[in-house]
């Protein structure tokens, strides 16, 4: 299966052009998989045998960045070449010593695949490897697009999907695409060519794998969308080891935002600078504050304070409390966003 992003690097690639690293800022394995796709085949152009090393750059103590350069200066005698993606690079700020002198002077049988955060697309790390290579912004897949991958793909596997069955799939598997193509890929395999996929196929063999990301419940509350942010929230509780812990976890997210949205409502009417609000709200990219401004034209100033004095009743009502955890939330968010919403 073809992907979007990374088009452009296999025509670059097959022009002649050598792009040496690929920087991905997000996406997944899936993704992952197919730029080291594309570098083995071009890598497969000078060398016979080819390795593949995958190492983590997340861990405090990590030696991800160690063993690379050790794979820089080891230069083979024949014509092996060696692949490797180094994945958990974060916010891609650190540009590592070990990086830093590969890009210097690239050595010619290493194809290297980073990844790491959404939007840091122009971090320092990114910035060095375009020195080398490419940097690509993996955007997740909309509701739509993401729909239309899932006909698609069932076209590839020659079945039919009954309507609404799409929907169910992106809403047990999330917007990942190696999740969509196995999900498929499963019902195709059940049901034989010229199958039918129904609601009730799905049961057993496609499982709910689908994670919230971090920002999800933050942008359901500040779009007002109690239904969604609802949603995001019960099941992360009901995935969590243990419930009540997780439904505290969530009390302080959104307690957190709310603050934040108050904040945001006081500097909108100050009138003050972008650079100005976001110092003052410790936020790093601009997107965030944007989105912060944009949600303050649904809250008032006194919604937002009303529920912020209810914090301490809250928090005992939280730790203390015999109530379901899932209720807890609910009653939490319907507080914040309103009824009805």
């Amino acid at each position: 299966m073809s992907i979007p992003e990374l088009e452009p690097v296999k025509k670059q690639m097959d022009s002649g052009s050598l792009v040496f690293a690929i920087y991905l800022a997000g996406g997944d394995d899936f993704i992952a998989n197919g730029a080291l796709e594309l570098m083995e085949a071009d890598l497969k152009k000078t060398s016979t045998v080819i390795t593949t090393e995958r190492l983590d750059a997340e861990p405090a103590k990590t030696e991800a960045w160690a063993r690379l350069g050790e794979i820089a200066i080891n230069v083979p005698m024949f014509d092996d070449g060696t692949l490797v993606l180094i994945t958990g690079c974060g916010k891609g700020e650190k540009l590592p010593s070990e990086l830093k002198r590969m890009i210097s002077s690239w050595p010619p049988h290493v194809r290297l695949v980073l990844t790491g955060n959404r939007k840091s697309e122009t971090s320092p790390m990114a910035k060095a490897i375009k020195e080398v290579g490419v940097a690509v912004a993996v955007a997740d897949l909309k509701d739509r697009a993401a729909q239309t991958l899932v006909e698609r793909l069932a076209a590839e596997n020659k079945i039919t999907l009954a309507p609404g069955v799409s929907f169910l799939i992106l809403d047990l598997v999330g917007p990942d695409r190696g999740s969509i193509e196995a999900a498929v890929t499963a019902l195709a395999d059940y049901l034989g060519p010229g199958g039918k996929a129904t609601a009730e196929n799905l049961q057993g063999l496609v499982l709910r794998s689908r994670k919230s990301n971090p920002w999800d419940l933050d942008e359901a509350i500040s779009n007002r969308n109690l239904k969604l942010a609802i949603k995001i929230a019960t099941r992360d509780v009901e995935d969590a080891k243990d419930p009540k812990s997780q439904a505290i976890r969530i009390m302080y997210g959104v307690n957190r935002h709310a603050r934040n949205l108050l904040i945001a409502c006081d500097l909108v009417k100050q009138r003050v600078d972008d650079k100005t609000a976001m110092k003052s709200l410790n936020l790093s990219w601009p997107f965030m504050w944007e989105r912060l401004r944009k949600a303050t034209s649904r809250y008032t100033h006194h919604e937002l304070v009303t529920f912020l004095n209810q914090a301490v009743d809250t928090d005992l009502r939280f730790k203390r409390g015999n109530v379901a955890p899932a209720v807890l939330v609910t009653d939490l968010l319907t507080r914040l966003i309103g009824p009805g919403r």
